[in-house]
């Protein structure tokens, strides 16, 4: 497997009623032979490992002072705050393996930065919580979604290659993705509809799923460029009603092979946005999602909800429930203090609008 799978079911070759059973039970004539090796049956999954925010080169946070790159020489300091981090991390262990410490779904770290011209800040980290992935190993795991003070309205202007926007976009959906309750993508074309370029084109859209949460995200796109895809994934040996049959397509697609689809003809407007009921950051410009050195002009806003969702929803003609923007949940703050970066003290956090706005409560207070 070059992109990894996930299996079904197995049988014991030797007995064959076990064979029949398996076939039975998923409602089968024979097992297709695409989807089974001796005695697996298994469906590929398609998603490829995901980078680390490291990897992606372009930098999106800057020092406020002297807009020096920031986030190689914050992850490079992170590695000597990592054992204060993992001694505060299992000091809550302990009390969280007792089942006195709430259900964190999250690890938001933060970490004072004094940047080499004097200007003190502080990086915002994220992690998923899960207890199998602890103690943190590599510093790494933890994903930069933040720098307080920086200014990406800046950072975030200016005429790009497509691969970088590719960049760009992918740290701001993953930011989105922590800070923010809902991702709206509006982007008419995804990929190009040229001969032989089917292959490009489904990798584009598993870089969308694979870089968005489906519960999160609402995707709006013409039809044409949906069925291009699900035309190019069955000729390169994805098939969709397979993957649907077997409860296995990712929800955002599966969204819009039904009628909750968010379909547009007439548009040609690109924007990419992460918002909760009070704030939203946008990425607008000429960029639908592509790849290559051809050049694009993009830039960065940040907005209050309502003139976010005047200006860009509504805007739009299209249908859409605000009311689907709410989430609640706890995280697990991991916060620095002391000047020396060697203590840290851990404490559940319980946030009704969104990350964003109980983590800015919490380390920006008025």
């Amino acid at each position: 497997m070059k992109s990894g799978a996930t299996i079904l079911d197995s049988w014991d070759n030797d007995v064959p009623e076990s064979k029949m059973m398996a076939l039975k039970k998923h409602d089968l004539d024979s097992f297709p032979e695409d989807f089974s090796f001796d005695n697996l049956l298994f469906v590929q999954t398609g998603e490829p490992e995901k980078s680390t925010f490291s990897d992606i080169e372009e930098n999106i946070f800057f020092c406020p002072g002297c807009k020096t790159h920031l986030e190689p020489i914050l992850y490079a300091q992170l590695s000597d705050k990592l054992p204060s981090i993992n001694k505060s991390i299992n000091s809550y262990l302990n009390y969280y393996l007792k089942g006195r410490a709430g259900n964190p779904d999250s690890i938001i770290v933060v970490v004072d930065y004094k940047c080499a011209c004097g200007f003190n800040t502080k990086g915002v980290l994220y992690k998923d919580f899960k207890e199998r992935e602890l103690p943190i190993e590599e510093e790494h795991e933890l994903i930069l979604i933040d720098v307080i003070g920086a200014d990406l309205e800046f950072t975030i202007d200016g005429v790009y290659d497509r691969d970088d926007c590719l960049s760009i976009l992918q740290k701001l959906l993953i930011r989105w993705q922590v800070y923010y309750n809902k991702v709206f993508l509006a982007v008419p074309f995804i990929g190009f509809d040229f001969k032989n370029s089917e292959a490009q084109r489904v990798e584009l859209w598993n870089w969308i799923l694979k870089n968005t949460i489906p519960h999160k995200t609402t995707l709006l796109t013409r039809k044409a460029t949906l069925t291009s895809f699900l035309e190019g994934s069955a000729n390169t040996g994805v098939n969709i009603n397979v993957l649907k049959d077997y409860g296995l397509l990712n929800p955002t697609v599966d969204e819009l092979t039904d009628k909750k689809a968010l379909f547009k003809r007439d548009f040609h407007a690109k924007f990419y946005a992460g918002f909760d009921r009070k704030n939203a950051e946008v990425l607008v410009g000429s960029f639908n999602i592509h790849e290559g050195t051809y050049v694009e002009n993009i830039h960065f806003k940040s907005y209050d909800f309502g003139d976010f969702f005047r200006k860009y929803i509504l805007k739009m003609n299209i249908i859409f429930d605000p009311r689907v923007i709410d989430d609640k949940g706890e995280f697990l703050l991991i916060s620095e203090h002391g000047e020396d970066g060697k203590e840290f003290i851990a404490k559940v956090e319980h946030y009704t609008t969104s990350r964003r706005e109980k983590i800015y409560e919490l380390i920006t207070p008025k």
